[in-house]
């Protein structure tokens, strides 16, 4: 618990200021849905769909233009981007399903973004808007399903780590051919983050599986449906 602590001392002032800014229009996001109450067919909500996509549109052309754009870093193969990415499947699948995935995936990858991060505060505006503007979309979607009475199920939970564990697999793939780390499936990522006080690859990598796991199931239990008592 100390070491935890001491990791969230060395959080970089710019972290701590760019995740209230985000959390905050996320709660305002939030209100405005409940106020106007904002369903899948509503066009707000379907222009907020779009934002993933269009936040790494900017990205990978600001990238490109300022030349720093780079096979090892810039392909939108973290989990967090590829979960965001995949919002806009809300346009062609059975919205219940996805509620259930972002629920999961969303809420768990955005949470580990704010409480630590990889971030050190010397990065560019792109980069920072790519890294907040899809932790703080997924923070959005991952709880907006609960205002419309959303609960996960078993089903769901067992659905959200069987994906996650199909884009593990892939990425891992990606990078076994590409020589590259996306979700850190070779070595610990750099940053004030929870694997400075976790053993070496591979144990780290299924330390943090095992946690996210965890996660997913205090999820699972914080928001089902609870039955009613007789």
């Amino acid at each position: 618990m100390i070491q935890f602590i001491n990791v969230l001392k060395q959080l970089p002032q710019s972290h701590l200021t760019a995740s209230f800014f985000t959390v905050s229009i996320v709660g305002l996001l939030l209100y405005l849905q409940k106020v106007n109450r904002w369903s899948i067919e509503t066009r707000a909500f379907r222009i907020i769909i779009f934002f993933p996509l269009m936040i790494e549109l900017v990205y990978q052309f600001s990238a490109w233009s300022y030349g720093v754009w780079s096979l090892k870093s810039s392909l939108p193969l973290e989990f967090s981007y590829i979960t965001s990415i995949s919002i806009l499947t809300y346009l062609s699948l059975n919205h219940k399903k996805i509620n259930g995935w972002l629920y999961f995936a969303g809420i768990w990858s955005s949470s580990a973004a704010f409480i630590n991060t990889i971030m050190f505060g010397n990065e560019t505006w792109f980069v920072f808007l790519r890294y907040y503007g899809h932790h703080g979309l997924l923070l959005f979607f991952g709880l907006r399903s609960l205002f419309w009475g959303f609960r996960p199920k078993r089903k769901d939970y067992f659905n959200a780590i069987a994906l996650t564990t199909v884009i593990l697999f892939f990425v891992h793939l990606i990078n076994y051919i590409l020589k590259t780390n996306y979700m850190f499936t070779y070595s610990k990522p750099k940053g004030a983050n929870v694997s400075q006080i976790m053993p070496e690859w591979p144990d780290y990598l299924i330390l943090i599986l095992g946690i996210g796991v965890l996660c997913y199931t205090l999820l699972y239990f914080l928001g089902r449906q609870k039955t009613p008592t007789k």
